[in-house]
């Protein structure tokens, strides 16, 4: 199970595909328990830390004049913050971690 949250951080790729590998040989979940692990958000922790890492940044040019003052400017890029990014990155985290929380939770209640 952790090595399907943060298996991906740690081994991008190979780290989440080894956690999916041995959640599917357990015994110790039932089906509908490894369709949680594997399906709720697949990869874990690793496309939030990918969304903080590799999200384009903002960046913006403005115009001072002779007396100091600043006239029109341009963005470019897109951060990650607003009203897509923050929920999205907040549903990155939170997924994968309530997923763990469940998976922990029926593991100790059929141990």
């Amino acid at each position: 199970m952790f090595l399907l949250l943060v298996g991906g951080v740690l081994l991008p790729v190979v780290g989440w595909l080894i956690g999916a590998v041995l959640l599917l040989a357990s015994s110790r979940w039932s089906m509908r328990d490894k369709l949680a692990g594997l399906l709720v958000w697949p990869g874990g922790l690793a496309v939030a830390a990918s969304l903080v890492a590799f999200a384009p940044t903002r960046e913006c040019v403005y115009v001072d004049d002779a007396s100091g003052h600043r006239h029109g400017g341009q963005c470019t890029g897109a951060a990650l913050s607003g009203w897509l990014g923050v929920p999205l990155l907040i549903v990155a985290i939170a997924g994968p971690l309530l997923t763990a929380a469940y998976l922990t939770w029926r593991a100790r209640r059929t141990a």
